[in-house]
């Protein structure tokens, strides 16, 4: 059903605001509405005035106690699959020392963080000038002494395509006293160590940078390029070292990681309470704010604010408000709403579809998927899923899975014919499983059943359009639109069922058509379109037998669950008995039934869903409502408890 609402109109004094604030987000059972929405915005703007609310402080915490939570992460003990959140108490993330302490931890992770920062970019730096060595390791002269008092050693390089013997020639046609060495070489360049008289450095080294050559400075070393490069590695070796003792703390410190992860979640909920204050009005001493409450919780608030100098006041709402849509079905229904969630919510003022929608949902995916096997993985998936992450769509699945298991065995389908098919194959053994329909058999009376129960869905679709109308003080307009349409839609199938019915059946559709003509028009003027508008009415009927059509889709998917499943058995007993064939058997049938399982799972929801929004809502539904989101705590690592202790 759809929570009844009232709007809660609240004025207190700006020193208690917070206090108010939090002990109602601890409440969660409110929803703060934006004061453009009161009577007399106008008015009160003249008055009062929305506060200036600074986050940038609080922002800056949680973005620091993000980052700090992300250094450590790598640290933090694996949790299990689907573990669930912990939970703290509200008064918990209230407390002052929460962030004291995490302000603490996180000063020391960023310090670690730094420090390791700045000695990895030492390491990339050395290492960097460690590789320019590497070609030069076989020269075995000091690389800070590479002169005499009358020649020099100069460091060159040059592409592998310019041949040794032609820079030699070139040097030798120049006349030039220089000596061209090879060092070493790679696949693109080969490094050189020149030796000329000084008074031809320059000419020699311009002839060569001619021919490609580049000059390479390495003076700022010491010792040879061999003894520099061990130097570096001792460097490296040491920042290294340092670098996994600062890791080693940081492990220590991720021991701590909840009290960052507890901070975190305090600072969201400061973050949310002071964002809250935007939607609210003030003065310099008073403040005022609008919100919508479900009836059923007004006493919790009553308490809340029974402890605070305040005045309030609850309204019923108006035609032209907005109000927000909370639904509350039982247990059963409750995980079908996951399925009008995703289409729309109902208007308030309106009809809840789930309680009557849950029973066809729950019929019609059993019926498209058919399988028993199929059933029973698709009810513990779902139940164990639902369990583990708390989504209806998870629970809805686990539940269909049941009405699968349901017809699935009325179809004799235990992952297709499984049993006989693995029986005879393996076994020799000829074995039949139990079956009150046979899909291939007799097709016809899956057919009747799914037309049988297409036609009461639609009936109670139409009886949820008249409530509607007798709700809103239409009931003979009920009777014109809704009434006669069950007279004529009754009437017609009893025709077929011979006597007595089929006289009972022929006057009710006689009356019911009679009335449609007489009562159809009868918003025209105009006698003569009154009546031309009443007997085009009698046209709907189509409309109504296409939806009755619509219906064969269950057939249909049920005997492509079935079909296919069949294939798939067929496939892995064609090799026979034996090792060989028990292999391929078993690799056919897992592999092809879960292929099986997860195309026809997903196109009896897609179907079954599309059997409610098209055929069922179509009927009376008014969607457009905005879900009911209360203030209430929305942290990341943690579930809140509203009491005060855990």
């Amino acid at each position: 059903m759809i929570e009844r609402m009232e709007k809660l109109f609240l004025y207190g004094l700006s020193g208690d605001a917070q206090q108010v604030l939090g002990e109602l987000m601890r409440c969660g059972c409110l929803q703060i509405t934006d004061p453009e929405t009161m009577d007399g915005y106008e008015q009160l703007q003249e008055m009062m005035e929305r506060p200036v609310v600074d986050l940038y402080g609080l922002e800056q915490t949680q973005a620091r106690l993000a980052s700090a939570i992300n250094v450590l992460s790598p640290y933090f003990e694996k949790q299990k699959l689907l573990q669930q959140k912990p939970k703290v108490a509200f008064d918990r993330l209230e407390d002052q020392k929460v962030l004291e302490e995490a302000e603490a931890l996180c000063q020391q992770v960023e310090t670690l963080q730094r420090e390791m920062g700045e000695k990895k970019s030492q390491v990339g730096k050395i290492q960097f000038r460690q590789s320019s060595l590497e070609p030069w390791k076989k020269l075995d002269l000091p690389l800070d002494q590479l002169s005499t008092r009358s020649t020099q050693v100069q460091l060159m390089t040059v592409p592998v395509q310019v041949p040794q013997q032609t820079l030699e020639q070139a040097v030798e046609e120049a006349g030039l006293p220089a000596y061209l060495s090879v060092i070493s070489e790679d696949g693109e360049q080969r490094y050189l160590a020149v030796l000329c008289h000084k008074t031809a450095a320059a000419e020699t080294d311009d002839l060569l940078r001619q021919n490609g050559a580049i000059r390479v400075s390495l003076e700022d070393w010491k010792g040879t390029a061999g003894e520099a490069s061990r130097r570096c590695r001792t460097q490296i070796d040491e920042l290294q070292r340092e670098i996994a003792l600062q890791e080693k703390s940081l492990k220590e410190l991720a021991k701590q990681g909840e009290k960052l992860k507890l901070a975190y979640d305090s600072v969201q909920v400061r973050i949310q309470r002071t964002q809250v204050r935007q939607d609210t009005l003030e003065t310099g001493k008073t403040y005022l704010l609008a919100a919508w409450v479900p009836v059923r919780r007004k006493e919790e608030v009553d308490r809340v604010l029974s402890s605070y100098p305040c005045y309030y006041e609850y309204h019923q709402p108006a035609e032209t408000d907005d109000v927000p849509i909370l639904l509350k079905n039982n247990k059963l229904v409750e995980p079908f709403e996951a399925a009008t969630e995703m289409y729309s919510l109902p208007i308030y003022g309106s009809v809840d579809p789930d309680p009557f929608m849950a029973p066809f949902f729950f019929l019609f995916f059993g019926m498209m998927l058919s399988d028993a096997g199929y059933g029973i993985i698709l009810t513990v998936a779902g139940l164990l899923g639902a369990k583990w992450t708390g989504s209806k769509l998870m629970k809805m699945l686990g539940y269909c899975g049941i009405s699968t298991i349901f017809w699935g065995a009325v179809y004799g389908s235990w992952f297709g014919d499984s049993i006989p098919a693995f029986a005879q194959t393996f076994l020799g053994l000829e074995i039949s499983v139990p079956t009150l329909i046979d899909p291939l058999k007799d097709p016809i009376t899956i057919l009747a059943l799914s037309f049988i129960f297409g036609a009461l869905h639609l009936f109670v679709g139409m009886g949820l359009k008249a409530y509607l109308m007798v709700k809103r003080g239409h009931p003979w307009q009920a009777f014109f639109d809704v009434g006669l349409w069950y007279f004529v839609l009754i009437g017609l199938p009893l025709l077929l069922l011979g006597e007595p019915f089929a006289t009972v059946g022929k006057w009710m559709a006689i009356g019911g058509a009679a009335g449609l003509v007489l009562t159809q028009g009868r918003e025209k003027k105009n006698p003569i379109m009154k009546l031309i508008s009443g007997v085009m009415s009698l046209y709907d009927i189509t409309g109504y037998f296409s939806d009755v059509l619509s219906y064969s889709r269950i057939m249909a998917l049920g005997l492509a669950t079935g079909v296919i499943a069949t294939v798939i058995n067929t496939m892995g007993t064609i090799a026979g008995g034996g090792i060989v064939g028990f292999i391929l058997f078993l690799a056919v049938f897992v592999l092809g039934h879960v292929v099986n399982l997860g195309i026809n799972a997903l196109g009896s929801y897609v179907h079954t869903a599309r059997l409610q929004y098209v055929e069922f809502f179509g009927k009376f539904f008014e969607g457009g409502g905005h879900p009911f989101r209360p203030l209430r705590t929305d942290t990341k690592y943690y579930v809140v408890n509203k009491q005060e202790a855990d």
